[in-house]
């Protein structure tokens, strides 16, 4: 199954004491009113455990292969610096881990016996020997890596060695670094020591790292890529149902079985003897390639795809289903300068708006309070998108367990400039755009190539100025807005790793485990140990994640969550505009393809494709 960096859940309650009267008389012993107890409370509960899948899955024949095409290339092959929607398909068919998301968001175990939880006694809380937690693994039998070497709880052990290494800058050490101790008892057994009660503790297991393979390697030449560059990983051992056979920048990625892998449900080896990743230069050419039968399979297509896709006769080839996936436009929170020791913080270095004076406008609240009421999200659905979406009122997707509903901002141009009035930006030189103690409104928008974005900031550009904000469109790479903290530098352009934007559009999974959202908005997770680009701080947020973070009550969290989202609202953190769905063109002789709105992924469960006769 599914290596993914984020998964699910475990399962846990709050049962409420239940109200009853006391014990009453029959109507024939007694005049008195009969006292009728009341019915107890049905428990709040989160069970994210129970999946259909196995009851749907095919057996499936051997040999053959399946050619995807994608619009975006992948070029980081290492699992914990992974960052793009591309990169994390081609890891989901290579890289297995101890959890898994199913298609139906179910949470189920990949390379472990079963899922640790409080209930079957593999998570103590408090844990064992001054713990404050204490989660126990399971492995399952005979685990091999693709060269054939075993792979135990030691390889898990190297992992987190690795993050925590001091020389590993720019890897998420959170959650890992709550890890005091992690033992072996054997090499099937995994016991970590948390010096503080971490929700995470599924999802923090992002996979195992082979000790024997990259020991060898120094840290400084790994975080530089060594070891997993495009003409290494052939020699990489993973652990998923299949492993690199070659790369080929700019052209493809080549993947065979992996003869050593099992599928935990049936016991076998992966159905297909070659998987490929085929580049295209754009969606336009994807689905092209797709029509001409170039590609078995394209992903990473948008709602703004659909008509196109049905006008060119592929409506029965579409899959478009809820993901857990969000377009928002993210303001940059911080006021700068830029932190010359981490080359972040500050705002757009774009010489096109330097002429607007000291400062970052976008890290004015005013500004952003009015930014949802100078945007027409249902202008946006309708023109661009042919009312395929729907309009999105929080960053959290309603497929989540934790979503929780927002009272929606009107396209409200007058109140946005009632707001923009109030804190301080006039028009005093009747030019148009607003300033405020000699800052002028002048923003960059970033976003990526992607048509349907670069129609959307158009639109933005007109809505912002006629409330007195010039923005200036700035479409980018992938490659730019998304380069890693090591990848880029502080002038990449729109980086956000680098703080060097002012609103960029893109699109971000919610997580079906609501804790991954605390790397993004918490104050402490500031780059480049964190993803919190663009420097949100607030204390009612912070604790919401501090709640988050300190418990294994999962309602608790939900209930927490919900007060996250009425504040991200409140105060602008973000502008939601829609929720995206996952949108893919498959074959018929793809078997075993069940689209998954998680951020699993379309390769999800990759091992059990097959091609039909």
């Amino acid at each position: 199954m599914r290596k993914p960096m984020m998964a699910l859940l475990a399962t846990t309650a709050i049962v409420f004491a239940a109200c009853g009267g006391a014990a009453t008389q029959s109507p024939a012993q007694s005049t008195e009113p009969v006292i009728t107890p009341a019915p107890t409370p049905t428990p709040e509960t989160v069970d994210l455990t129970t999946s259909t899948y196995s009851t749907r899955v095919e057996a499936g024949t051997d040999g053959g292969q399946i050619i995807i095409g994608d619009w975006q290339e992948a070029n980081q092959f290492n699992p914990f610096y992974s960052s793009q929607v591309t990169e994390a398909n081609v890891l989901s068919a290579v890289w297995d881990s101890v959890s898994g998301l199913t298609d139906d968001f179910r949470y189920s175990s990949g390379q472990a016996v079963e899922v640790p939880t409080i209930d079957n006694g593999g998570v103590k809380v408090p844990g064992d020997g001054g713990d404050a937690m204490t989660v126990t693994w399971t492995l399952r039998d005979d685990l091999k890596w693709s060269d054939g070497e075993p792979l135990t709880c030691d390889d898990y052990k190297y992992a987190w060695e690795w993050v925590l290494d001091p020389e590993n800058v720019g890897v998420l050490t959170s959650g890992f670094d709550l890890i005091t101790a992690y033992d072996c008892p054997s090499d099937t057994t995994m016991v970590a020591h948390f010096k503080e009660i971490f929700s995470s503790y599924i999802t923090l297991q992002i996979g195992p790292l082979p000790r024997h393979y990259l020991e060898a390697i120094p840290m400084a030449d790994q975080i530089q890529g060594a070891g997993f560059r495009a003409d290494e990983v052939a020699n990489l051992p993973v652990p998923g149902p299949f492993k690199f056979e070659s790369v080929t920048p700019g052209a493809e990625v080549r993947l065979v079985r992996n003869p050593f892998w099992k599928n935990s449900l049936t016991g076998n080896p992966a159905h297909l003897d070659t998987l490929i990743f085929k580049w295209y230069g754009d969606a336009d050419a994807m689905i092209a390639g797709f029509a001409a039968g170039e590609v078995d399979f394209a992903t990473d297509l948008q709602d703004s795809d659909i008509p196109k896709l049905d006008a060119q006769g592929l409506t029965a080839n579409t899959s478009a289903i809820p993901a857990l996936l969000y377009e928002f436009l993210r303001p940059n929170w911080s006021a700068g300068p830029m932190d010359a020791a981490t080359g972040t913080g500050g705002c757009s270095r774009n010489p096109v708006v330097q002429d607007r004076g000291t400062g970052c406008p976008v890290s004015d609240v005013a500004f952003r309070a009015a930014l949802p009421f100078a945007i027409d999200k249902n202008e946006i659905n309708s023109r661009l998108l042919g009312g395929t979406v729907q309009i999105a009122n929080t960053n959290i997707s309603p497929s989540a367990w934790f979503f929780a509903d927002q009272t929606p901002a009107t396209f409200d141009p007058e109140k946005a400039k009632e707001i923009l009035e109030a804190g301080g930006w006039v028009d005093s030189d009747g030019d148009g755009i607003r300033e405020k103690d000699g800052l002028r409104a002048k923003i960059e928008l970033c976003t990526t190539l992607r048509q349907v974005r670069i129609d959307t900031q158009a639109l933005l550009a007109d809505w912002l100025k006629d409330v007195g904000i010039e923005a200036i469109p700035n479409p980018v790479s992938a490659a730019d807005i998304f380069a890693d903290y090591n990848e880029s530098t502080i002038d990449t352009p729109c980086a956000l790793s680098r703080s060097n934007f002012d609103i960029a559009e893109h699109a971000f999974s919610s997580s079906i485990d609501p804790y991954q959202g605390y790397y993004s908005y918490d104050s402490s997770q500031f780059e480049p140990n964190g993803g919190n680009d663009a420097q949100v701080v607030d204390p009612a947020i912070d604790a919401a994640w501090a709640t988050v973070r300190g418990t294994v009550d999962f309602v608790a969290i939900k209930h927490a969550l919900a007060d996250f989202q009425q504040v991200y609202v409140e105060k602008t953190v973000e502008v939601p505009l829609y929720y995206r769905k996952n949108v893919e063109l498959f074959s018929p002789r793809l078997g075993n393809f069940f689209a998954n709105g998680t951020q699993a992924g379309p390769t999800w469960n990759a091992g059990d494709w097959y091609v039909k006769g």
